[in-house]
């Protein structure tokens, strides 16, 4: 029989404050802004006796009450009320819920729509897969639909500024918490580095090729070194407008994106008028096969990543249990609807081995003898593509917002535009010093990592587990699904033998984990929700996916990324649990797990 001092020594290795949760009605109340009566907190609180009246363990211990002590109560009263005060002054920074489904659709689309476009299509069709790039493109898009459900799902329940670092702090703790969010600074201020530099490029590559401007002023524009003036320039200027305001910052994405989005729809219109039907013959190209389809929706997968940029502003949502979900599945289907037409239409417009890798639509255009439209469609991904930088400037304070609010960062990065003055000079830098081709990888299998977490984060919130064996069992998932993987990609078929087991621990989870209402959560009492299906099934898919994903790149970057998460942790230990910020709810969070009959132990009561 378990002992109440073994049962104590348990509960503190396993939830010391690495591993400590983010309750979820401190979330709905303090992040989004909600009104969350007494009731339903205190409904909340006694969930977990609801949940356990009929575990008999609890009889071998009990409760003794110290006397009260009134300078300790108002000391605590005190310390409370300051961290109210705190609180409140952290959450003024950040603007009132004012993106409706219309502002989130186009931070999505406005995100995620670049180079799968631009330069995706074009590399596919020449090197992959031929006529058939838009199979690629459909089943890139139901892999990334896979981890977009799962996304869906935890930004209506957990509407918090953060994205997968708010489920990551609710699901599984705050160390898991804190390597999510440096994930996530690689999708949001990296790779909106990488796009302002690809965007110097292509403007110098355009005033040289379009406008032919003289090799002298292209020599100011191209100094060498690796600097990138250009990139310097419209980093400078995103922040510029994100610092200028809120409103002002909205309209100009909104804009830039739908213009994007009429761009696409021109260039696809465009490549039907001029489509030749032989130009599909033969629709499997016999050099490429179906490897090379599926190595071209390995590819075209990454044109995918940024439709989670909608999470990230999720404290600013109207209507966030019904609009963001909806925003992300419309995203989604918006971008792959794009993806494929643009594929046909460029395949059908010129013959794949004629194709450029590089530049696609425009030279397509050129074949066709279209002067007009190469020059125009050459001129909108110039106009076009710096609304990415712009949407990572926008999301990566919101990001830094949440850590502050949390005490995991300094209080200073809860003033959003501090935290926007910040990532924008880093941008900056980084832009213009920093060359992008040894880093994409890294990129690349960082945003990856983000993605698994939160797929994590669903089964955890979704299953119930029991002496922590969901959590065990989704290791050794993700630790089986990684070596399957790589042994995949570098080693060769032989890892095929290895995924059954994989296969076998979802089916585990499926069976020993029932399921449970989110988060046990009795605040969830209304199906009003939007709700992944077959979980864990769908979770546990994508993870695997995105794990076959990082297999795919290149060692480098799964080594230079292992580095990077150490990095993380180890700052996380110099001052995100060194600082032990009291947040005023690390007490009640303990005082609802450490009574296994579910019932409430103060923080100040003595185990017998």
């Amino acid at each position: 029989v378990e002992t109440p001092t073994v049962y104590l020594l348990q509960t503190t290795l396993v939830e010391m404050r690495p591993w400590l949760k983010k309750p979820l009605w401190v979330v709905l109340q303090e992040d989004c802004g909600q009104q969350i009566n007494t009731s339903e907190v205190e409904l909340h609180q006694r969930s977990a006796k609801t949940q356990q009246e009929d575990t008999t363990a609890a009889d071998a211990f009990s409760l003794e009450y110290p006397d009260d002590d009134d300078d300790q109560a108002e000391a605590e009263e005190q310390s409370q009320q300051h961290q109210k005060t705190q609180t409140h002054n952290i959450h003024d920074s950040l603007p009132s819920r004012h993106l409706s489904l219309f502002d989130l659709v186009s931070i999505g689309v406005g995100g995620t729509i670049g180079s799968g476009i631009f330069v995706l299509n074009g590399l596919i069709a020449h090197s992959y897969a031929g006529p058939a790039t838009f199979i690629s493109w459909i089943v890139s898009g139901i892999a990334a639909l896979l981890s977009g459900c799962c996304y869906a799902e935890l930004s209506g329940r957990i509407p918090s500024a953060g994205s997968s670092y708010a489920y990551a702090f609710v699901a599984l703790g705050e160390l898991p918490a804190f390597i999510t969010a440096f994930m996530l600074t690689l999708e949001f201020l990296l790779s909106g580095s990488a796009v302002a530099r690809s965007w110097g490029d292509k403007v110098v590559e355009w005033l040289r090729v379009e406008l032919s401007v003289s090799e002298e002023f292209i020599s100011i524009l191209q100094p060498g070194y690796g600097i990138n003036p250009m990139a310097c320039l419209v980093s400078i200027i995103t922040t510029l407008l994100v610092l200028w305001g809120v409103k002002e910052s909205k309209l100009v994405t909104d804009f830039f994106t739908w213009i994007k989005v009429f761009l696409v729809i021109f260039m696809t219109v465009g490549g039907f008028i001029l489509f030749n039907p032989a130009n599909m013959t033969p629709l499997v190209p016999p050099e490429f096969g179906a490897a090379g389809i599926l190595r071209g929706s390995i590819s075209s997968f990454f044109g995918y990543l940024g439709f989670d940029a909608v999470c990230c502003v999720a404290g600013e949502a109207i209507n966030p249990e019904r609009n963001l979900p909806l925003s992300i599945v419309t995203t989604l289907c918006i971008v792959t609807f794009l993806y494929i037409a643009a594929a046909i239409s460029l395949v059908g417009m010129q013959y794949y081995t004629d194709i450029s890798p590089e530049s696609g639509f425009p030279e397509a255009f050129k074949s066709n003898n279209v002067e007009w439209a190469a020059q125009l469609t050459a001129a909108g991904e110039v106009v076009t593509l710096p609304v990415v930088v712009l949407i990572s400037i926008i999301i990566q304070p919101r990001l830094q917002f949440a850590m502050a609010n949390d005490g995991l960062i300094p209080e200073w990065f809860g003033e959003i535009k501090n935290g926007a003055l910040f990532a924008g000079v880093l941008m900056t830098l980084f832009a213009t010093f920093v060359p992008f081709s040894m880093l994409d990888d890294f990129v690349s299998a960082g945003i990856l990592v983000a993605f698994t977490i939160t797929n994590c984060s669903l089964v955890v919130m979704r299953r119930e587990s029991v002496n922590h064996r969901l959590e065990k069992l989704l290791a050794l998932f993700n630790l089986s699904s990684f070596i399957t993987c790589m042994i995949l990609s570098h080693v060769g078929h032989i890892g095929w033998t290895l995924t059954p087991l994989s296969i076998y621990i979802a089916w585990k989870i499926s069976r020993t984990c029932p399921p449970t209402s989110f988060g046990n959560s009795q605040l969830y009492i209304h199906e009003k929700y939007f709700t992944t299906p077959l979980v864990p099934y769908v979770p546990c898919l994508g993870m695997f996916v995105n794990y076959f994903l990082i297999s795919q790149l290149s060692i480098f970057g799964i080594g230079f990324l292992v580095i990077y998460a150490s990095v993380a942790v180890m700052l996380y230990f110099a001052y995100g649990s060194c600082k032990m910020t009291t947040r005023g709810w690390e007490d009640q969070h303990y005082s609802q797990v450490d009574a296994k009959d579910g019932r409430v132990i103060p923080p100040n009561a003595v185990i017998t």
